[in-house]
């Protein structure tokens, strides 16, 4: 939800490496289901709908999440944003619309669950939400947690359901709310009725190294844009921010807008940047009425591996020159010999870009395979120190790169935790 106020009335800290065993963190009890330890994936209807949504498009939705094929490429939750409200009742019980969603929302995440996916629900840590202001939708005032924690969170997350919660931060900054302090009561709230359910906290900005400790996501800007700009922009502000991604705890950059206006190759290199970033890949297009195009972006396996890699390590830019950029993150462990490596053209040309193997961590004298994540081709035993791909203007090259590393390489330079 964009966001400034005023609306209508309205350290560094020690990465612990879990790994593929998927320890519990404290306060997740051993016999309840685990939260996911890498970025979730999904879709939700804020891109596409904004508040215009209704029980009969999430449920076609969801049921497109299944037949497309993007639930077996892995994405699970289907999320409901703003714009679901009708008030409070007189118990101060949050309402749906019943024009909207006649079923009632426990209903309809029993439907999206009945297709073997889970369910998201949004609210805000003040008053009002933030459709209330920015979408004038007067049925959003008043339904935020304030004051109500306790019995809307278990309203949400017990008898509706759901399994992923947005807390956005409109009603809250009209209060002038001190953020730490807020999301961590409701963090311990959501924790105590519901250790296993995933609590994003959308403030749009990085909140400060706190949080890390109190949601599994949260947004690092204000909301996308199905523009280039927009994603070089949030691109931007996540790179400096590699060290507070961890199993479990990741930056979130936003809803996808691959299929909503970008060309083939601006999708690509969004899609593949979201990816290597660690983001949560929450699709933001319409997925009944998407391109064969689209749907392949969305459903590259191969991509989504290196998102879903159990380490958790946020792919750093290594090299920027002229706009021709090296991004690079290793995958298994630090000292696997096994990179995945981005080659990103921001300029308004073609350009060659090369790679030299010893800036990724890689011995190229001991041989090296590439296997490329778009073109499916493969190169191997290579030995060559240097390697240059052309590179389309707002285009990416993204590699799998594995051999032997090199010791004490870049990666180990993070230090707490992965090595």
């Amino acid at each position: 939800m964009i966001r400034k106020l005023p609306c209508l009335l309205m350290p560094f800290f020690i990465v612990v490496f879990i790994g593929c065993n998927n320890n519990p963190e404290p306060g997740q009890n051993q016999s309840l289901p685990l939260r996911p330890t890498t970025p979730i994936m999904g879709w939700s209807s804020w891109n596409e709908f904004n508040t215009n949504i209704s029980e009969e498009i999430i449920m076609t939705q969801a049921d497109a999440m299944v037949s497309t094929g993007m639930k077996d490429a892995g994405y699970t939750y289907i999320n409901i944003d703003d714009g679901y409200f009708y008030g409070r009742d007189e118990n101060g019980k949050v309402q749906s619309n019943p024009q909207k969603f006649p079923d009632g929302m426990a209903a309809l995440a029993a439907y999206i669950k009945s297709k073997g996916l889970k369910a998201g629900i949004y609210t805000d840590a003040g008053i009002n939400t933030c459709a209330s202001c920015w979408s004038r939708d007067t049925l959003g005032m008043g339904v935020g947690l304030w004051g109500h924690d306790r019995n809307d969170i278990t309203q949400y997350l017990v008898d509706w359901g759901y399994d992923f919660i947005k807390v956005d931060w409109c009603g809250a900054e009209w209060m002038e709310l001190e953020q730490s302090w807020r999301y961590t009561q409701i963090s311990n709230t959501i924790r105590e009725i519901r250790p296993d359910a995933v609590f994003n906290i959308c403030s749009w900005g990085f909140p400060g190294t706190w949080v890390v400790n109190t949601a599994d996501s949260w947004r690092i800007s204000y909301d996308i844009k199905n523009n280039f700009e927009s994603i070089l922009y949030i691109i931007d502000l996540n790179a400096d921010l590699w060290e507070y991604s961890s199993p479990g705890h990741v930056n979130d950059m936003d809803m996808l807008q691959v299929g909503r206006g970008m060309s083939y190759d601006e999708d690509k290199a969004h899609f593949t940047m979201w990816c290597f970033m660690n983001s949560p890949l929450i699709a933001g297009n319409d997925l009944t009425n998407m391109s064969q195009q689209t749907l392949s972006i969305l459903t590259n396996r191969e991509l989504i591996a290196i998102n879903q890699d159990p380490m958790g390590y946020q792919a750093r830019r290594l090299k920027s020159e002229n706009g021709l950029e090296i991004w690079a993150r290793p995958l298994i462990h630090v000292t696997s010999g096994e990179v995945a490596v981005a080659l990103f053209n921001r300029t308004e040309r073609s350009a060659k870009i090369g790679l030299n193997l010893k800036e990724v961590g890689i011995d190229a004298e001991k041989g090296y395979h590439v296997h490329d994540l778009w073109e499916k081709t493969n190169e191997e035993d290579i030995t060559k120190p240097e390697l240059t791909y052309e590179v389309p203007s707002h285009g990416i090259v993204a590699l799998r790169i594995k051999g032997e590393n090199i010791p004490y390489n870049i990666f180990q330079t993070k230090t707490r935790g992965f090595n």
